[in-house]
């Protein structure tokens, strides 16, 4: 038989045990709030995380938006102005000597004007571009030798961009440009485009002949230069609905005529006006026709 255990053992071993339970309801309290607060931690992270992931991605759809390449209302009017012969011709209307273009570009230097590339017209024109505040877009008819030799020069050290209206079937002929000049001058940030291929009257041509005029002065241009030329300016500005519609078939995009005023969005992209550059005009009323007209 065993012997009964002594009320002062049974008293210790009760104790032990009450200790024992205590402990591990206590350590399971504990692991319990470990995991309530941890739970809690990652709930505050989260939270913590959200506004800062939104700050860090919203100057990204700034970026790509350009929003300061943006106009904040129409495309202005545009002065586009309108050049052939660099030379001394006196009595001829649509030459200006070297020294009197020279003092043109100064002024427009000296001024604040801006000289844009064919691009930078269009996309201002088209409202995707924020002008500058005084734009100005030169163009040169025809294709004159004397446009490398007088008016190159003045714009490269001036750092002026201009387009040409060119008709390659003229080239090397001693009056006008041949390739090689014509590549320099593109190399120098002028735009090259198309004047038919031999400078005709356009309005009174047969429609196969309009044609041949159109494309293939554009077909010559982007073979030499490997651009694109789809922009025209009509030869002595004569046109006629036919070579419209031949302009609209073959993807011309815009088309300058000789009708004087200024440039803006709410033209015929096909009717263009510009600014024709007398010669013979003194430098005030060259500025004032600019400025004021």
């Amino acid at each position: 038989m065993s012997q009964p255990v002594p009320l002062c053992m049974r008293s210790h071993f009760v104790s032990t045990e009450t200790y024992r339970i205590g402990f591990t309801l206590l350590a399971f309290m504990l692991g319990v709030i470990c995991v309530v607060w941890s739970m809690l931690l990652t709930s505050a992270s989260a939270q913590t995380a959200e506004p800062v992931f939104q700050q860090q991605e919203a100057p990204a759809a700034v970026v790509e938006d350009n929003l300061e390449d943006k106009p904040d209302g129409p495309p202005p009017r545009i002065p586009v102005l309108n050049y052939h012969s660099i030379t001394v011709d006196p009595g001829n209307r649509a030459t200006i000597t070297p020294e009197k273009f020279e003092a043109q570009m100064n002024y427009l230097h000296a001024n604040g004007y801006t000289t844009l590339t064919l691009e930078q017209f269009i996309g201002i024109l088209e409202g995707r571009k924020r002008a500058p505040a005084k734009p100005v877009l030169l163009t040169f008819d025809d294709g004159y030798a004397d446009n490398y030799v007088h008016a190159m020069p003045v714009l490269k050290k001036l750092g002026f961009h201009a387009t040409l209206f060119m008709s390659p079937g003229m080239v090397d002929d001693g009056w006008f440009l041949n390739w090689d000049q014509v590549k320099e001058m593109h190399q120098a940030g002028w735009d090259i485009q198309p004047h038919g291929i031999n400078h005709p009257y356009l309005n009174r041509l047969k429609q196969a002949d309009q044609e041949y005029q159109l494309t293939e002065a554009r077909r010559q241009i982007e073979e030499q230069l490997g651009t694109t030329a789809d922009v025209f300016c009509y030869p002595y500005g004569q046109f006629n609905q036919t070579t419209l519609n031949l302009l609209k078939k073959h993807g011309f995009r815009y088309a300058f005529t000789i009708e004087q005023g200024f440039t803006t969005h709410e033209q015929d992209k096909l009717k263009l006006k510009r600014v024709f550059v007398n010669g013979e005009e003194h430098i005030e009323q060259w500025i004032y026709r600019l400025e004021k007209w």
